[in-house]
């Protein structure tokens, strides 16, 4: 018994033309894309990025679209958006400090930060 075969055959005649050559897609539908299927973060994936200045190598901040930009663009825009975000932990973590101190001096929501420690002496200020 001879089972048949699943398997497609194309036989392309001599006549006929080849088909047509498939473009890749137009950058604009790139970046949708990648953001709809990379991971669950790719949602937030920017328009553009934004490579920090670097010396004499880079003397000014350069803004590429994401498609344009190189791994290496990425690579510095991480670098970029992780001393930003530093920054941004270290004033959030000030802000704290200030105010925990302000209620530990009693001060109440409405209370201003000068009026909360209008009567720091320097002796508390060196703790």
């Amino acid at each position: 018994m001879k089972f048949p075969s699943f398997k497609k055959t194309t036989t392309v005649k001599a006549s006929e033309p080849k088909p047509p050559f498939v473009l890749p897609s137009a950058p604009n539908s790139l970046l949708p894309r990648l953001r709809k299927h990379l991971s669950f973060h790719s949602v937030a994936l920017p328009d553009s990025v934004r490579i920090p200045a670097n010396g004499t190598t880079r003397p000014d901040e350069v803004i590429r679209t994401l498609t344009n930009a190189t791994i290496d663009d990425i690579a510095f825009a991480i670098q970029g958006t992780e001393a930003e975000c530093s920054a941004i932990i270290r004033r959030s973590g000030a802000l704290k400090e200030l105010y925990e101190a302000a209620r530990k001096r009693g001060a109440h929501g409405t209370t201003t930060v000068a009026d909360a420690f209008a009567s720091l002496s320097d002796e508390e200020l060196r703790k």
